[in-house]
């Protein structure tokens, strides 16, 4: 049997340890919850701080290039102010007029805004408002062009926007940014113009038409087919680059006096200024053999191996591959205005405004063109 004694000490030792440990254990949940106070505040005012700094944040270097821009407007003569107008972008007109007094002077002048109209190549006005015109054309498009199985449109604003397939670039590699003039899509890549007179392409490259794309300015039309590009000088002549493989570069014609050209699968077709046609390039299908002669025409368009042109008269004419009726049942009416040739069929565009088409119909591209007019 243990000591009484010795067994109430040990239970008073007991009792002390227990005590102690139990204040130990207050003493550090006290600690922590301060801890966790101080934290908080701590955080509180990191907050406040990151608010106060967001307020008083420095002004950026694109903001600090805006208000030195105002600045500038406020200081300049009138005749520099308008030439600055008309070479601006909408949107940046609008920024411009919303902080400069004086630049918001000219934003009132309806004739400039008419003359901005003209330069996006409409002569009407769409609105009430001449301004209100332009503004709808900064996000309008004046031109498509639908290549192998994507799409590339021109803006009013002279910016191209692209969609549809993108494995060989021909979409996200699209030139960003404004000053183009007119676009066509090809297969697999698109050649673009620039206000300057240059060109630019991207996508496939296989064939180089996109690395021996022309270098200088001076160029007017450009067109592009299978795996070929062609375009018309300011002069009237005729260059031709990417594929070659049966003389759709090569045997492209020498000589000036050339209008409107257009690349079809192989093969590619031209207008001259005497209203006559040339066509080059495969001709397994007649595409250039049966080429019409004589004069009379006023623009065409190649398919991959077929093409149809538009006569003087407004009636149409088709040669080359008629395996899908493509040439047999082009119509005999002499009302239209506009045509363009496809894979295997075709679409012409009346001068009421409505459509039709005729030729390949696997995919309803023939039966399913829209009825609406005005277009």
């Amino acid at each position: 049997m243990d000591d009484p004694v010795e067994t109430i000490t040990q239970k008073l030792a007991r009792i002390k340890l227990k005590n102690r440990n139990r204040n130990l254990e207050r003493a550090q949940s006290h600690s922590r919850a301060a801890k966790r106070s101080s934290q908080q505040r701590i955080q509180s005012r990191s907050r406040v701080q990151a608010e106060s700094r967001i307020r008083r944040r420095p002004v950026t270097s694109e903001e600090k290039e805006i208000k030195m821009g105002v600045e500038n407007l406020e200081k300049l003569p009138l005749d520099v102010l308008q030439t600055i107008f008309m070479n601006m972008s909408v949107k940046d007109i609008s920024r411009n007029c919303r902080l400069s007094e004086r630049f918001d002077t000219l934003c009132k002048r309806e004739s400039l805004w008419k003359q901005k109209v003209f330069n996006y190549g409409v002569t009407d006005k769409l609105e009430t408002t001449w301004r209100q015109t332009a503004m709808i054309l900064s996000r309008r498009f004046k031109q498509v062009s639908a290549g192998g199985d994507y799409s590339v449109a021109l803006g009013y604003n002279g910016t191209l926007v692209s969609w549809g397939n993108d494995d060989d670039n021909q979409v996200s590699s699209t030139p960003r940014g404004s000053g183009f003039r007119q676009v066509s899509g090809g297969s697999s890549h698109s050649v673009a113009i620039k206000e300057d007179g240059t060109l630019v392409s991207w996508g496939y490259d296989k064939y180089s038409q996109v690395s021996d794309t022309p270098r200088g300015s001076g160029f007017k039309q450009v067109s592009v087919g299978g795996f070929h590009s062609v375009a018309i000088r300011e002069d009237g002549t005729l260059v031709s680059w990417g594929s070659d493989s049966h003389g759709q570069v090569s045997d492209t014609p020498r000589g000036s006096g050339f209008k409107q050209v257009s690349a079809g699968g192989f093969h590619s077709v031209a207008l001259r200024k005497n209203g006559s046609l040339v066509s080059w390039g495969n001709d397994d299908d007649n595409q250039v053999s049966d080429t019409p002669r004589g004069s009379g025409f006023k623009q065409v368009s190649g398919g991959v191996f077929h093409s149809v042109a538009l006569r003087e008269n407004e009636s149409l004419v088709s040669w080359g591959n008629d395996d899908d009726n493509q040439v047999s049942y082009t119509p005999r009416d002499s009302d239209f205005r506009q045509v363009s040739a496809g894979g295997g069929h075709s679409v012409a565009l009346r001068k009421d405004g409505t459509l039709v088409s005729w030729g390949y119909d696997n995919r309803s591209q023939v039966s399913d063109t829209p009825t609406i007019s005005r277009i």
